[in-house]
């Protein structure tokens, strides 16, 4: 059988979170480290002059179902192009497994998230490595995900349009 592996926004450690799978994660300008609400609460705004960041968001995976052999080579991708327009930036980075905190300063050694692609991935599992096994079924498994949104003057008020994220494996 086919495994079933789902993305969870983490809330209060590297084993804690939510399903996010075919859902929404909300950026927001305050500190949302147990709330994964997604609704019009705590927006980003444009500032009159430098940059705002939101909160960070953590996305791990979870190993719902598992696999009748395997999992590895886990990677996450954007389509490689920003819906978002002038001024808005999506940036994200591997964390390995260490959770780290919540913050709304710049991201310190992150990338724009639509520099990886699926033939420029981020690894997913470089730090918690597979392959993951049918033992390792309800559990975390993979790396810890971190993304940011930042908002620059530059930017234009209202509503962002959605981006996806995906997660993709190799199984056997």
């Amino acid at each position: 059988m086919a495994a079933t592996i789902q993305i969870h926004e983490l809330t209060t450690n590297a084993d804690t979170g939510v399903d996010k799978t075919s859902s929404t994660v909300r950026f927001k300008a305050v500190a949302s480290t147990t709330s994964t609400t997604v609704d019009a609460n705590d927006p980003l705004v444009v500032p009159g002059a430098g940059t705002n960041y939101s909160y960070v968001k953590k996305l791990r995976a979870y190993m719902s179902a598992a696999p009748n052999t395997n999992i590895s080579n886990m990677r996450w991708y954007s389509d490689g192009s920003s819906g978002f327009g002038t001024g808005v930036a999506c940036t994200a980075k591997n964390l390995g497994t260490t959770f780290g905190t919540h913050y709304n300063t710049a991201m310190s050694g992150g990338s724009s998230l639509f520099g990886y692609t699926s033939g420029s991935p981020i690894n997913g599992d470089g730090t918690d490595t597979g392959p993951f096994v049918p033992a390792d079924n309800t559990t975390y498994i993979g790396d810890i995900i971190e993304l940011q949104i930042s908002v620059a003057s530059t930017a234009s008020n209202g509503a962002l349009s959605a981006e996806t994220l995906t997660l993709a494996w190799d199984e056997i």
